[in-house]
């Protein structure tokens, strides 16, 4: 399985009182991960798509899974995966580690449709972005 990989250091905003990461920050950690992957791994980056081309990927299903805390200063690993493309949609998979010991702390498979932002409507995922998210497709 080929994944994209995001290192991303758990700050103090994303702890609660008990100095645990709190559950939202886990999807923000996916988000930073997309938004990595394109940065990285495409000829497009996702403030361009969203700006210039008007175009965008809202999430409109999760799937998660908490296996164990991050804490405020560990260094989370965030593996990305493409799981399936569709007309319109893309599911990955994530997978959030901790650095130091290579503990699974959470899992999620999210789909994203692209939808253009002036009307928010579903639109078919261009040649080019389809061919992005192939580079990472798992078998």
């Amino acid at each position: 399985m080929v994944a994209f990989k995001s290192i991303q250091k758990i700050r103090f905003d994303d702890v609660d009182g008990a100095g645990i990461v709190y559950y939202p920050q886990y999807f923000h950690l996916c988000h930073k991960a997309f938004e990595d992957f394109f940065d990285d791994s495409a000829h497009v980056s996702y403030p361009e798509l969203i700006r210039v081309r008007r175009i965008g990927f809202p999430t409109v299903a999760i799937q998660s899974e908490f296996h164990a805390p991050l804490a405020y200063g560990d260094i989370a690993v965030v593996e990305l995966t493409v799981l399936t493309i569709g007309k319109t949609s893309v599911k990955l998979g994530y997978d959030i580690r901790r650095q130091r010991d290579g503990q699974l702390c959470f899992n999620a498979d999210i789909t994203n449709v692209l939808v253009g932002l002036d009307d928010l409507r579903p639109r078919p995922i261009e040649n080019d972005l389809r061919d992005v998210f192939t580079n990472l497709l798992t078998d």
